[in-house]
């Protein structure tokens, strides 16, 4: 199934839990706390600034390929409660799985659309696509002799995949390309060694693997959280 909607309902009343946390690494699989993050700041603790329980809110999520839509979020559950400036919110967690806002440049919806994390450490990956038209030449042949007599300006809908970088703790984020990603680990002189002698295809084909491998060996930390 293509999308799966998400409407969160709030229950009345829930249990407040008492959370012990501690500082664990960051892997490439880690779960953060579910909720809606307002700032770079909130995401680095692990700590939402608004939990799911605390807001009504229609989210329409496809864990397939890791985006995720939001229509509206209430900060509350009563009939006049606000709704969320949603161009303000850095970012949100379903299932653990954190996901970053985009700006509406990027992506042409309706709605605020969200790139899920699909890797974490201490650089993040994601990706998303976009649906662009393009406006191409094609000849017109002449049914009689097969010869190009003119042409003519047709339009195509290809789609383009944007993959991207996050830098978790400063939060820029970049495109993810080998020339980008050598300068942003200047602190792991082996893996640049190691990548400046590939060729260039080579580059293209290992630069996920050696992601994998920098984020292995170059650990950040995050809070993780023991409910009781």
């Amino acid at each position: 199934m293509r999308i799966i909607l998400i409407p969160i309902f709030l229950s009345l009343f829930f249990t407040s839990l008492i959370a012990q946390d501690t500082m664990v690494v960051l892997g490439k699989n880690f779960q953060f706390e579910d909720g809606i993050y307002f700032s770079l700041e909130d995401f680095q603790n692990n700590q939402p600034s608004l939990t799911w329980e605390e807001v009504e809110a229609v989210v329409y999520s496809n864990p397939q390929n890791f985006m995720t839509q939001v229509q509206y979020i209430k900060n509350g559950k009563t009939e006049d409660a606000n709704f969320l400036d949603l161009g303000k919110i850095w970012g949100l967690s379903l299932g653990g799985i954190p996901y970053i806002r985009l700006e509406k440049e990027e992506v042409d919806k309706t709605m605020t659309v969200f790139a899920g994390l699909r890797m974490r450490g201490k650089i993040c990956y994601f990706n998303y696509e976009e649906e662009v038209t393009r406006q191409l030449e094609m000849p017109v042949y002449n049914p009689h002799n097969q010869k190009v007599f003119r042409t003519a300006i047709i339009e195509r809908k290809q789609t383009l995949i944007h993959e991207k970088m996050l830098n978790f703790e400063t939060g820029a984020i970049d495109d993810f390309n080998p020339q980008n990603f050598i300068r942003w680990i200047v602190d792991d002189e082996r893996l640049v060694e190691t990548m400046l002698e590939m060729t260039a295809l080579e580059l293209e084909e290992k630069l996920f693997k050696c992601l994998l491998i920098y984020v292995d060996r170059n650990e950040v930390k995050v809070n993780f959280f023991e409910q009781d």
